[in-house]
């Protein structure tokens, strides 16, 4: 059965490929000899070819192959035998990247830390002991959200601690991954972005205060920062959310089939999902003599998140500069990489030094850690692939382009939302949105404010905000989102079942950001926006949703 399936699995997506080929052959043909140095609509292609196969076959990286080959072939004047080439070393050239290669080797150093506490006996006694303190699956979703709140300045950091450690936790409590998952992914990126103190930040003031010297302004761009966080509106209204959603016991779409799948048969994935790691070996499980220790999971855990804050600050220059300033500077890929490291050296000594296992038992559940997670960093570096490739071919410039300009200031904020929202979709990542945007809203507002002699700063802030909020929006849900796939990888979670379950959530957060900005349009106080916003996405959410537990 399983061979018939798999056969037939590998049928489709041979001619999946065929066709494409043939397509791409036929449009080589028909523009042969054009010169197509701006490729206008057909750049939004790439990434709609590689999303809508991503939810259709479930098979996400030739998906992703397939949109980066699609792109590839269009730089190439429509060649799709030099397009194919041109993917081929997107993929190299993005594992060979410094940044790229430091979260992938982190990714797996983080899998084998993993494995060493599970050798350990760390994460089954962690278990037992939340376990015994949560009296409820809604007592055991909310500490899942408080450390996702917790964890606060460093997004990947959080997808790492937030799923491993609530992972067993939450598969207790008859949670399905979807909403592990969600959960995840809600208290990631959208928590970092409006921290005030995080890796994000250097970046996102960087942006802003490029533009105001390059338009002479004289306004901090940090407290420019600070003042736009309440016109993120999106972060917020996910976080406010999320919350209702835990309170309410409440789902709809995808995620309340999940729900109720979860806690009726006790089944946290669906048949024949494929999480993107794996630890349900029976080599990975600690030996019955083993001691189940507390202090083996914290030890390490702190290990880890003290190790990766120290580097953070040490690499902005601390102490040379403040400590905010330093986690603003902090180079994170290089933090995050020698903190995981770091973290499994010690845990490695600190675990022998009790002699609760030996050094090739420990060393076995590190290398069974690494490989439980390897297919979920192998999609992590296709979607980079294919972000690489949407850049070439200018998907973002051309949404930007048709977003066009705006007649009123006090409307701009409603379409910087819109426009970052889908810039940041279709490519999959926040801070190439941000990139994008920044240089051109920032003159928009400076130039329409001036002619309209309208207030600057009124609409430079809530467009500062609208930046972001459409930034993390597409970075909350894109297949190809790099902390979307983190999110699944460390929830354990099926890829294409988190993505499809997420995005009605990420969608009814979207409308009630969407309400806060036309409310701002029509000269409401933020604070009056922000809550109207919020409302109107929790009605809307309850009047779709339905109770998980369905009573007789």
């Amino acid at each position: 059965m399983y061979g018939r399936r798999s056969g037939k699995k590998i049928l489709n997506l041979t001619i999946m490929a065929a066709l494409s080929l043939l397509v791409m052959t036929g449009i080589a043909w028909a523009t042969e000899g054009e010169a197509k140095p701006d490729f206008g609509i057909l750049s939004l292609l790439p990434p709609l070819i590689a999303i809508g196969l991503c939810i259709f076959t479930k098979e996400v990286i030739p998906s992703l192959f397939i949109g980066a080959w699609f792109a590839g072939t269009m730089v190439a004047g429509w060649n799709p035998i030099l397009g194919f080439g041109k993917a081929v070393g997107l993929v190299a050239d993005n594992l060979g990247d410094p940044w790229g290669a430091r979260i992938v080797l982190t990714s797996l150093v983080m899998g084998g830390l993993v494995g060493i506490m599970q050798i350990g006996g760390g994460i089954e006694a962690i278990v037992r002991w939340i376990t015994k303190k949560i009296q409820s699956v809604r007592g055991a979703m909310l500490v899942t959200e408080l450390a996702g709140f917790i964890i606060f300045f460093e997004d990947y950091v959080n997808s790492l601690v937030v799923g491993t450690t609530m992972s067993p936790i939450t598969d207790r409590y008859r949670i399905s991954k979807e909403k592990l998952s969600y959960i995840v992914d809600s208290t990631s990126a959208p928590i970092a972005c409006i921290a005030g103190i995080s890796s994000w930040v250097a970046y996102m003031v960087g942006q802003i205060g490029t533009q105001f010297n390059a338009l002479e302004i004289g306004y901090s761009p940090y407290l420019a920062y600070l003042r736009s966080i309440p016109y993120v509106f999106y972060n917020i209204i996910a976080l406010v959310l999320l919350t209702f959603v835990i309170f309410s016991q409440r789902d709809m779409g995808p995620m309340l089939h999940a729900e109720r799948r979860a806690r009726q048969t006790g089944k946290v994935l669906r048949e024949g999902a494929k999480p993107l790691i794996v630890t349900s070996h029976a080599n990975f499980e600690p030996s019955e003599e083993t001691p189940r220790r507390v202090i083996n999971f914290l030890v390490p855990l702190g290990f880890m998140v003290g190790l990766i804050f120290l580097m953070l600050v040490v690499t902005g220059g601390w102490p040379s500069v403040s400590l905010a300033t330093a986690i603003g500077e902090g180079d994170s890929s290089q933090a995050l990489v020698l903190g995981s490291f770091g973290s499994v050296f010690l845990t490695l000594v600190f675990f022998r030094a009790q002699k609760l296992a030996t050094w090739n038992r420990l060393f076995a559940g590190f290398m069974q850690g690494m490989n439980s997670i390897f297919f979920g960093t192998l999609i992590l570096i296709f979607a980079w692939a294919i972000g690489a490739a949407i850049k070439e071919v200018g998907t973002a410039q051309y949404i930007v382009r048709i977003a066009g300009n705006v007649l009123s200031p006090a409307w701009i904020p409603l379409l910087t939302f819109f426009t970052g929202a889908i810039i940041s979709f279709c490519t999959g990542t926040s801070y190439g949105t941000m990139g994008v945007l920044m240089p051109i809203v920032i003159p928009l507002v400076y130039n329409v404010t001036a002619v309209h002699d309208a207030g600057f700063i009124e609409i430079l802030l809530p467009t500062i905000g609208a930046v972001f909020a459409g930034a993390v929006w597409g970075d909350h849900c894109s297949p190809i989102s790099d902390t979307t796939i983190m999110s699944s990888m460390f929830s354990g979670a099926d890829h294409v079942d988190h993505v499809n379950s997420q995005m009605p959530y990420a969608f009814v957060a979207a409308a009630g950001a969407v309400a806060g900005y036309v409310f701002i349009g029509f000269g409401l106080p933020v604070l009056f926006s922000l809550i109207l916003g919020a409302i109107t996405t929790c009605l809307l959410f309850y009047f779709v949703s339905q109770p998980i537990e369905v009573r007789a």
